[in-house]
């Protein structure tokens, strides 16, 4: 299931990015769990890459494709041994 984040954003990826950015932060203020706010943090510092990757593309993804795209961005965005280059506990 889409995060609802994702969904939102997946119909606005032709915005500024600083909008976007914007739409995040109030994800982040709204959301109680600090795990989750840290989260879409890292989420939102993530975001101008996949934007930049994605306006590379000569193919524009669907929205449905976006979606996807942005939950699995948003799920995979965690510090700590996980990532690639973390190191162990």
């Amino acid at each position: 299931m889409p995060h609802p984040l994702a969904t939102q954003l997946a119909t606005l990826m032709d915005w500024d990015l600083v909008e976007l950015r914007t739409i995040v932060a109030r994800f982040v203020q709204a959301e109680s769990d600090p795990a989750e706010r840290q989260r879409m943090r890292l989420f939102g510092a993530r975001l101008g890459a996949f934007k930049r990757e994605l306006d590379q593309k000569s193919r524009k993804l669907t929205a449905e494709e976006l979606e996807l795209a942005l939950t699995v961005l948003l799920v995979t965005s965690v510090e700590g041994p996980e990532e690639p280059g973390g190191s162990p506990p």
